[in-house]
């Protein structure tokens, strides 16, 4: 986020066209369904997503997707683990990225209009494949409103805090 000389937010309105993306083992059989479906769509790509066999640490993907937001290599994330909600913790762990896990097409719109987040963290357990993949298309479209700004620098601030 950046902010003006009188501290009000400036958001830069443009067209989201990279992403990062990030699955655990649980998403594997969804994974490039989802990535073609975006592929389809003209999104750019930086995958990196889990390709094993077995299971593995989520927090890994969460991090790799984080960094690319930070690091401006993409413009929103998108993870999916089992129900979103461990990659979700994981990503805002890293100071300067929102990360929201979303339950339906609602939430998917808010987090975006309403919380600026960088990152929508799925399940691929708790809904089917249309459910991400629309829930993605609708975040990826969402701009935020910069009414809420001010809630936003807030939570800014409190990355700022040092453990009592």
């Amino acid at each position: 986020m950046c902010y003006n000389n009188e501290g009000e937010s400036i958001v830069f309105m443009h067209k989201v066209r990279r992403l990062a993306f990030g699955t655990d083992h649980t998403a594997i059989k969804i994974r490039d369904k989802v990535k073609n479906y975006l592929q389809k769509r003209e999104y750019e790509i930086e995958d990196f997503g889990f390709y094993g066999s077995g299971s593995c640490d989520y927090p890994d993907f969460a991090l790799k997707v984080a960094k690319a937001i930070l690091t401006k290599r993409a413009d929103r994330g998108i993870l999916i683990c089992g129900t979103g909600i461990g990659m979700s913790v994981a990503a805002n762990k890293i100071k300067g990225v929102i990360a929201a896990t979303c339950w339906d097409e609602n939430t998917a719109r808010l987090v975006a209009q309403h919380n600026a987040a960088d990152i929508i963290c799925l399940g691929s357990r708790t809904t089917t494949l249309n459910g991400i993949c629309r829930r993605i298309e609708i975040f990826l479209e969402s701009q935020f409103e910069e009414r809420h700004s001010q809630r936003i620098k807030k939570i800014k601030e409190i990355e700022k805090i040092v453990q009592y």
